[in-house]
């Protein structure tokens, strides 16, 4: 997505951010993607440690930094773009407990977290971004990823995927590697996708056929779709294959703790 920061900082001080009006009054799905509180769904039904510090790649517009910033002791958002933060700074200005930084990861210096969040921000080179982002985290500390699943049903039925899609094979081994012995992982389903979910799914919990047979349809599906996507769930679900097909991955990755 472009660099909207700018044109929604606008129209969030025209509204003096009430995003309900801003959202009800300006139909766009950028708009949508930037602020709606339908993002917290990712990640608000997992208990942070409170006493816990943070690290947040990518400000994302501050769509998840106020969840975070209530669920933990202290947050840092770290984003190369300045326009990005100074909104996020704006739209959580009453929140004492978050700390911008305009950089990357090598912008971090002797500082580790209990928690290091990149949602929808992984960028080339995957593998490396990984390996920092573990490097940043303390012992005992986690690394929580989503990314759009580049065999996810939506996109084989004509949605643009992001540019970095990864399957859901790919991302165990950037995070666990080929032996899959370097640490464990858990895998959430978000439904119908991480950006905008509304259900969420997990390898203790898929859905069953007929579950998704009136899939939601996300907010940047096609006019058009390729075949009928509800169809093609319920075969998915019946032949077992959901974790492979969904649409986008959360994951959750932590040493063990012999390591």
């Amino acid at each position: 997505m472009n660099d909207l920061s700018p044109e929604i900082r606008n129209l969030y001080l025209k509204y003096n951010g009430d995003i309900k009006k801003l959202l009800a009054e300006n139909p766009n799905p950028d708009y949508l993607y930037a602020l709606s509180d339908i993002r917290e769904n990712l990640l608000e039904w997992y208990a942070f440690e409170p006493s816990a510090s943070l690290l947040q790649a990518g400000s994302d517009y501050g769509a998840l930094t106020g969840l975070y910033s209530r669920r933990v002791s202290h947050v840092t958002v770290l984003d190369l773009n300045q326009n990005n933060l100074s909104f996020n700074r704006l739209r959580h200005q009453d929140r004492n407990n978050i700390r911008y930084v305009n950089g990357d990861f090598d912008s971090i210096h002797q500082e580790t977290f209990d928690y290091v969040v990149m949602t929808g921000s992984l960028k080339e080179p995957v593998k490396e971004q990984i390996e920092k982002a573990k490097n940043l985290l303390k012992p005992g500390g986690k690394l929580i990823i989503s990314v759009c699943n580049r065999l996810g049903l939506k996109y084989q039925a004509g949605a643009v995927p992001d540019k970095i899609r990864l399957s859901r094979t790919e991302l165990m081994e950037l995070l666990c590697g080929n032996e899959q012995a370097e640490g464990e992982v858990s895998f959430y389903y978000p439904m119908p996708d991480y950006k905008l979910p509304v259900t969420l799914y997990s390898d203790a919990y898929l859905p069953a056929k007929g579950d998704l047979t009136h899939a939601i349809l996300a907010y940047d599906y096609p006019k058009y779709l390729r075949f009928d996507l509800g169809k093609m769930f319920d075969e998915v679900c019946e032949g077992k294959q959901f974790e492979t097909f969904a649409n986008s991955f959360l994951t959750i990755w932590s040493c063990h703790e012999e390591n």
